[in-house]
């Protein structure tokens, strides 16, 4: 009997090494996407891309697969064709049309003046502060651990029975090893859920300024709320924001596509200024700023149901805040276009 079990055992464990190695096929039922495709054979729903490369000839857009469509299902060696890293318009393969009015304005300004800075007559311009990119989250792999420099670990100046702080609140920093120098700006953080197959949340919660240091200590005046900053938030560095207010995203055609993993914040329907994240980073050319489309094909090659703007970027990954949508399109799974590109 324990021989038995043994060898159906391995027998199960061949078959499941020969299907990731071999082509094979699935018939399309309803409610299958691309990504649950790859989750279910490879175990990853980033291959997405493997299973589309192998049925462009069937699968134009892959929005669209049907009941009733027989996919190839290729092995794991199945070479995957995606956009070169750091791919710019006007390069081989990026067609860059005749440029429209800007739709996007960057500045730094804090001031009262901010509102007059943004005022467009069209009104086609879309703000995006240091605020909104400092406070986007971004994505930690499953099999890793949050990437920070320390800990907040308690209130600065004085007995407090309050686990959390407040704009301007003097807190107290730990750090793995030598703090940096008075005056450095960083982000409390927290990771607050996980998004199965794709990553853990990590939120920020406030920008610290450091007051005092010493050793691997530090006092930081905390800045700015994003969230509700508590005691054990973890510490990073702030996000490059480089931006000018005389910046604009670009039209160009034929941007690379990227899949939409999950949203920031556990929700049923996703809802304008929503935070979701995509399958498509700074490795592969994608910028603060950048905007994608979702095209609907089955109403119209130009039917526009929804826009996304990139407000953070990591080399794999990138966070985008919904701006537009005519209805709750930006479902996991969902694969938009780059339309406009930051130049």
């Amino acid at each position: 009997m324990v021989r038995s079990a043994a060898a159906l055992l391995a027998a199960l464990i061949l078959a499941g090494f020969v299907s990731l190695q071999q082509v094979a096929t699935h018939t399309v039922v309803d409610g299958d996407t691309l990504w649950g495709l790859a989750q279910r054979y490879y175990q990853n729903p980033f291959d997405w891309r493997r299973i589309w490369e192998a049925n462009r000839e069937r699968v134009g857009d892959p929005n669209l697969i049907l009941p009733g469509q027989v996919l190839t299902i290729p092995g794991r060696d199945a070479p995957v064709v995606a956009a070169p890293a750091g791919q710019e318009p006007g390069d081989e393969g990026w067609a860059q049309p005749s440029p429209g009015p800007p739709r996007t304005v960057f500045f730094s300004d804090t001031s009262a003046a901010r509102p007059r800075v943004i005022r467009s007559e069209q009104g086609s311009f879309l703000a995006m502060t240091r605020d909104v990119v400092y406070a986007a989250p971004w994505l930690v792999p499953l099999d890793q651990e949050a990437a920070n420099l320390g800990t907040l670990d308690a209130f600065a100046g004085g007995a407090s029975i309050s686990l959390t702080a407040r704009a301007w609140d003097r807190v107290h920093l730990m750090f793995h090893g030598e703090a940096p120098p008075v005056g450095t700006h960083l982000l409390a953080f927290r990771v607050t859920r996980t998004i199965d197959a794709v990553g853990q949340v990590a939120t920020p919660t406030g920008f610290l300024t450091l007051s005092e240091v010493e050793g691997n200590e530090a006092v930081a005046i905390l800045a700015k709320e994003f969230d509700r900053v508590s005691l054990g938030d973890l510490l990073a560095p702030l996000p490059v924001y480089d931006l000018t207010e005389d910046r604009h995203a670009q039209p160009v055609a034929g941007g690379p596509e990227a899949m939409v993993m999950g949203s920031a914040v556990y929700t049923e329907l996703p809802k304008l200024s929503g935070l979701v994240f995509l399958d498509q980073g700074s490795d592969h050319g994608i910028g603060i700023g950048d905007e994608f489309e979702y095209v609907n094909r089955l109403a119209g090659s130009d039917v526009v149901e929804g826009r996304l703007q990139v407000v953070g970027v990591s080399p794999q990954t990138s966070t985008a805040r919904i701006i537009a949508m005519t209805d709750a399109v930006f479902q996991q799974g969902l694969v938009v276009r780059l339309a406009r590109k930051m130049r």
